[in-house]
């Protein structure tokens, strides 16, 4: 979703409430004005931005307040949170209808510190059950705090295009409020629906349902965590196994002519909950890796991979050095290569906690395939096929012991 989106979002929200005139005798503006004044404020901001957003799952600028300039003066974060509120809190009643209690509503805080939800891991975490959890949660004597806990869900950052909410089960779900037209809602849904969702190469996070609004949708989203890589992993399996299910991932959307444009590991997520407890070591358990945030995803043809892209990209850190530029580029190559510097990232943070032994034969393959991914030139890149195939050869080295 580009810079505009948030701001054709909130606009056209406006029309979800009548243009029920002010009372005379009172000087507030109606919910009406309000709407479409707070949609201006969004449009004066983001038009005399110079930063392109970082993607929609990282950044609510009003909270992060990363990456995002002044507007006269004024910091990104001083405006009221209730401005992005505004739209959720008058679609409430319409989600509450489809099982769904939003944030700061009286329907989520009747549910926040309920524990009774499904104790049962999903055994397909991809097509999790009614009476599934969507995620791990680890040493079930601690489990009473561990949900509790997660009723705060304090690393979540709303927006005015992405909400929290419980389901009917009391699980946590994410709702993306997404325009009828954009790209985004197509390519979500050809993910979300068999065939696609059906092929075990799709690790893209489960989407339970999508509901209709005016001019929009909301695609409501299992609740998947992002620390994932904190801490690191500890072991080469399960660092090995964690880059095969990515680039697994990333060859299979590409077969299907999608290019995500936006990775970076806050757009990854896994199905574990967050932990302190001592088995938060990743070799200890097994785990799913799903994509997110497709705003700044694009088609491309079989025989032209080239494109302006979508106007978003990751993180500076992460972001392929022709994403930077005003041309066309191979946007299977950027792929490629905001893979390979989460994964360099991921790394050298194992590298600071646990130590790699530098004449460790398999990570030298591995760092050399990342090296590959990473080109500064996008035609001296691998494929994400030709690194899936160096990945599970690696991973069998490490398996064998040879290394």
């Amino acid at each position: 979703m580009g810079l505009l989106a948030d701001t054709r979002t909130l606009a056209g929200w406006a029309t979800l409430v009548p243009n029920r005139p002010t009372p005379s005798n009172s000087n507030e503006p109606s919910e009406h004005d309000t709407l479409t004044s707070t949609a201006s404020i969004v449009t004066r901001k983001l038009t005399c931005s110079n930063e392109i957003r970082p993607s929609c799952s990282a950044s609510y600028a009003a909270y992060n307040g990363k990456e995002h300039e002044a507007l006269d003066g004024l910091p990104w974060h001083s405006y009221q949170p209730s401005h992005f509120q505004t739209p959720w809190l008058l679609s409430a009643d319409q989600l509450h209808r489809h099982g769904l209690s939003l944030s700061r509503t009286k329907y989520y805080e009747d549910l926040r510190y309920s524990t009774d939800l499904p104790r049962q891991a999903a055994v397909d975490p991809f097509h999790p059950q009614n009476d599934e959890d969507f995620v791990h949660r680890l040493d079930e004597d601690w489990a009473s705090s561990v949900r509790v806990m997660d009723r705060t869900v304090t690393f979540f950052q709303e927006s005015v295009f992405l909400n929290l909410a419980l389901d009917q089960y009391h699980r946590h779900v994410i709702i993306k409020a997404i325009l009828v037209e954009d790209i985004e809602l197509q390519i979500l849904k050809s993910l979300s629906f068999d065939p696609l969702r059906s092929d075990p190469r799709n690790h893209t996070i489960p989407v339970l349902q999508f509901i209709p609004g005016n001019g929009f949708e909301f695609s409501v989203q299992a609740c998947w965590y992002e620390h994932w890589q904190w801490p690191p992993f500890d072991r080469a399996p399960s660092r090995f196994e964690m880059a095969r299910q990515l680039l697994e991932g990333l060859v299979f959307m590409h077969e299907h002519y999608i290019a995500h444009g936006d990775i970076h590991p806050r757009n990854i997520l896994w199905n574990h909950a967050p932990t302190h407890h001592e088995l938060s070591r990743h070799s200890k358990f097994n785990f799913c890796m799903a994509y997110i945030d497709f705003g700044g995803a694009v088609l491309f043809s079989a025989d032209n991979r080239r494109s302006p892209g979508s106007g978003v990209r990751p993180p500076s850190a992460f972001a392929a050095p022709e994403q930077s530029l005003d041309q066309l580029y191979d946007v299977c190559a950027a792929d490629v290569c905001m893979l390979g510097k989460v994964l360099q990232g991921e790394m050298e943070e194992g590298r600071k906690w646990y130590g790699i032994p530098s004449e460790d034969t398999v990570y030298e393959r591995y760092e050399t395939l990342l090296a590959k991914m990473t080109c500064a030139k996008p035609e001296d890149r691998c494929t994400a096929t030709a690194a899936l195939e160096a990945v599970l050869s690696i991973l069998l080295q490490s398996a064998s012991g040879n290394g």
